[in-house]
């Protein structure tokens, strides 16, 4: 179905795993898991604070798990064996989603195990960037990886939503809730493990380093070296500060844009239409942003990317139920800048590291990402409450300022460790 012409054999394969993994992120967690959620917890009256609670517990997981992963993956064998793993657990905990009358502890460790199995299997997968193509490549295969997953993703949610919104438009009655919503996850999930195919296939770890005698704590040792020697790593940490920064903004609008939308009077057939716009157009966004890095570098389109997300901030100020319509023009800004900040990040991150120190790197990357959805949703939630949610959404242009300025000190290229 995905030809990807002008890549690779292993350059496809690496692809096609955003295709497959980005159908489980907009049906299942982003659209249909929380809906879900609040319909087999309607008795429970704090479910939302439980919810936001294992969701920072599931990102700060992920922040622990991350580098530690990262560091035991440069060992011989590691890297497709973690990939393996953490795929199988992403997969089996989405199946027990799906298992009739459970209740909100059963259901929230089965999102639990299926969270985490998902985000690590993420990072093993951006670490098999720099298996799979050369430096100057990178860009164009970190934005096609990007744009792919936004449309593909749309097959198997349209194909997933259809018999759902029957129910919701009461066309089928609501007794049928629970088969659609299974159907739609079991939709995303064979999507995910049918496109994750040619990734197992054809792709390996081509940098290695040989499997010690006490692989765990050696690679615990190697983690901790590389943290010690942050600082002759200046610039490749300075860029994940800024990158802290700004992809808090990404990972807050990802996350509670509908929220925030609802909050705000937009209603629920113009913050689904807008979901659907945001996919449809990320997907050219990313791959011209791939293309501008070749000819502008990754920093200016970062750059570019900050600036939009700024711009974003303001109009999201501007609405309410009147201006309901600027909810578009939002959606708009965000589907051109989401993915191909998110790639071209990942791109220019890559092309600092030094090879022996590539998967720790991708490990302490994610974890800085990560923290972006603890501290974020937090900090919203309390401006909101203080400020309204106008003048609180405002209150993001702080961390995209940060960001910016700090990586204008940022200079690409390898470190010369002996500086």
């Amino acid at each position: 179905m995905f030809k990807l012409k002008g890549l690779t054999k292993k350059e496809r394969s690496w692809v096609l795993y955003d295709i497959a993994n980005s159908a489980y992120i907009l049906t299942i967690v982003t659209v249909l898991f929380p809906i879900y959620y609040q319909s087999v917890t309607a008795s429970v009256a704090n479910r939302t604070q439980i919810f936001a609670f294992v969701t920072a517990g599931i990102a700060l997981t992920d922040a622990l798990m991350s580098p530690i992963i990262g560091a035991l993956s440069n060992y011989r064998g590691n890297k497709k064996k973690f990939f393996k793993i953490f795929l199988t657990l992403g997969l089996v905990g989405g199946l027990a989603l799906i298992i009739p009358g459970l209740e909100i502890v059963s259901l929230l460790v089965f999102f639990v195990i299926s969270s985490i199995g998902y985000n690590i299997s993420i990072v093993v997968y951006d670490a098999f960037l720099m298996d799979v193509t050369d430096e100057s490549r990178m860009d164009k295969v970190s934005s096609y990886g990007y744009a792919w997953g936004y449309i593909g993703s749309m097959i198997p949610f349209a194909i997933a939503i259809i018999p759902y919104a029957l129910v919701v438009f009461e066309i089928l009655p609501t007794s049928y809730e629970f088969i659609t919503v299974a159907f739609a996850f079991l939709v995303a999930l064979i999507w995910w493990a049918v496109y994750s195919i040619p990734m197992l296939k054809d792709v390996e770890q081509t940098y290695i380093v040989e499997r010690p005698k006490r692989p765990l704590f050696d690679g615990l040792s190697s983690l901790k070296k590389t943290f010690t020697d942050i600082k002759s790593y200046r610039f490749i940490f300075i860029f994940m500060l800024s990158y802290l920064f700004y992809i808090d903004v990404v990972n807050t609008v990802i996350r509670l844009a509908t929220t925030i939308g609802t909050e705000l009077g937009v209603g629920v057939s113009v913050l689904l239409g807008v979901v659907v716009l945001v996919q449809l157009i990320a997907f050219p966004s990313a791959i011209l942003y791939g293309k501008m890095a070749e000819k502008l570098g990754g920093k200016f389109m970062i750059f570019y990317g900050i600036l939009i997300y700024a711009i974003t901030v303001v109009v999201t100020y501007f609405i309410n139920e009147d201006t309901a319509w600027l909810m578009w023009v939002v959606g708009i800004l965000v589907g051109s800048a989401q993915g191909g900040i998110q790639s071209i990040s990942r791109s220019y991150f890559a092309k600092m590291l030094p090879m022996e120190k590539a998967n720790e790197f991708f490990g302490f990357f994610s974890v800085f990402g990560k923290f972006s959805g603890i501290v974020s949703p937090f900090l919203l939630a309390i401006a909101i409450g203080s400020w309204g949610t106008n003048q609180a959404v405002l209150i993001l242009l702080l961390p995209l300022g940060l960001s910016a300025i700090l990586l204008s000190f940022v200079k690409g290229g390898k470190p010369n460790l002996e500086s």
